[in-house]
């Protein structure tokens, strides 16, 4: 696709992370997220969530989208799951951002299937993106309603 404006370094915890020219440093993580698909048998690694963040707040650097960008590409394997930080109650805008990053960069091979919920009066939104030529995509899908179904459903 491009190359990272930003060299990006793996940490030995298994987290990444790089320095932007403004000197925010970004921290990048990938988790298993085969959790949240707890009635299908998937081999570990293969459903990855991906979280990243800067330790001050940030100013508009285009670098910064490019470099996470790449990282995504080159480590996309079968399904990724996104959600939003909600802590500081600004998923909103964070999923915009990512919705804008994926129509701008969006590969045709890629479908993204967003999700909303509520819980505990906090808003949890996010999405989930599939390879259209992953062979489990039908089972990986229906995984993923019925336990978005799950967190929907549940009350505090």
């Amino acid at each position: 696709m491009f190359e990272s404006p930003y060299p990006i370094v793996e940490n030995p915890d298994g987290t990444y992370s790089f320095l932007s020219d403004y000197g925010i440093h970004y921290s990048i993580a990938l988790f298993d997220a085969s959790f949240h698909f707890n009635n299908i048998s998937i081999p570990q690694g293969n459903i990855v969530e991906f979280s990243f963040g800067a330790d001050k707040e940030l100013p508009i650097d285009p670098k910064v989208t490019d470099t996470i960008l790449q990282f995504l590409f080159d480590f996309f394997q079968n399904v990724l799951l996104y959600v939003c930080e909600s802590v500081d109650r600004k998923q909103l805008p964070r999923k915009r951002v990512f919705d804008r990053w994926f129509l701008k960069y969006s590969h045709k091979d890629l479908e993204k299937y967003d999700f909303s919920f509520s819980l505990d009066d906090v808003i949890i939104t996010g999405a989930v993106i599939i390879d259209v030529k992953n062979t489990e995509r039908d089972v990986l899908l229906n995984a993923f309603l019925e336990s978005y179904q799950v967190y929907s459903d549940y009350k505090s």
